[in-house]
């Protein structure tokens, strides 16, 4: 996406982001991503985590007191980190987490081999104008040894919300499939979206040895209702999750389809597990 585009949907969608956490769907897809983290990410307390596209700093405050690390966040947006500067202000917690603005793609102001992990959640990878050059300095900023969990939008949730859903036209069927670029609002930029095949090659192209793919969320679609913060309405979805029995019960569910690569194909979003190889003597 270019520039403009970039600065016109993240200035207003950093003081907004927080409040698409009112709908439930987001909150089981967010203790689903916690769980997987917490199963597969590998991190020991003392080390540091690189949350990659971090924006307001909301995984990072916890990630820091979950595994009791140092995370440093690095986004693009200087409207995310300055709100992500007033959230770390209102912690009670006193994070360890520090703000670096840098460009994926490049970011020289990460060092060779800096963190221990890495994480991204989310969409960051889909509004990457060069997947292989972030994949390269992920690979580079990462230790030998270390392990990233990183997401995506799903191809396979894209087509089937355009066809089901949006009843897109053929060329921005053909669009989609060709070009693995979505449109899913005029307000919202054109965005990449993956299969598990291509997070897969593209971790591999950069170096990484790719473990497994998860799908996030595999067996609950988010209602229609559920992008529109501020709410006007509460999808049906979120409204069944507001049962915490229901709730409960859906977490487990959608954790065993996380790790089946047959469900998790059909995630509204993908996270690779990848590790970069330790060092050859």
């Amino acid at each position: 996406m270019s520039e403009t585009e970039f600065d016109t949907f993240f200035e207003p969608y950093a003081g907004n982001v927080e409040g698409f956490y009112e709908a439930t769907y987001w909150r089981l897809a967010d203790d689903l991503i916690k769980e997987l983290f917490r199963r597969h990410l590998g991190v020991r307390p003392g080390q540091h985590i690189l949350d990659a596209g971090g924006g307001t700093g909301r995984w990072a405050i916890w990630a820091a007191g979950e595994f009791r690390s140092s995370v440093t966040v690095a986004d693009r947006s200087g409207h995310m980190l300055r709100q992500a500067e007033k959230n770390l202000a209102a912690s009670p917690d006193a994070p360890d987490v520090r703000l670096v603005e840098c460009d994926l793609h490049d970011a020289p102001e990460l060092a060779d081999a800096q963190f221990d992990a890495v994480i991204s959640t989310y969409g960051v990878l889909s509004f990457l104008e060069d997947p292989d050059a972030a994949f390269r300095t992920l690979f580079r900023v990462l230790r030998p040894g270390g392990q990233a969990l990183l997401m995506s939008h799903s191809y396979s949730n894209a087509l089937a919300s355009k066809v089901n859903r949006d009843g897109a036209d053929v060329a921005e069927l053909r669009e989609l499939a060709e070009r693995r670029i979505v449109r899913w609002a005029p307000h919202v930029p054109p965005l990449r979206v993956f299969s598990a095949q291509d997070l897969r090659d593209h971790a591999t192209a950069a170096g990484f040895e790719a473990q497994a793919v998860f799908g996030v969320t595999s067996v609950v679609s988010p209602g229609p209702e559920d992008f529109g913060y501020p709410y006007d309405a509460i999808s049906e979805v979120s409204r069944r999750l507001e049962d915490p029995a229901y709730f409960a019960t859906v977490l487990d569910l959608e954790l065993a389809a996380s790790e089946r690569p047959e469900s998790a194909e059909r995630g509204t979003n993908l996270m690779i597990k990848v590790r970069r190889p330790d060092a050859t003597v």
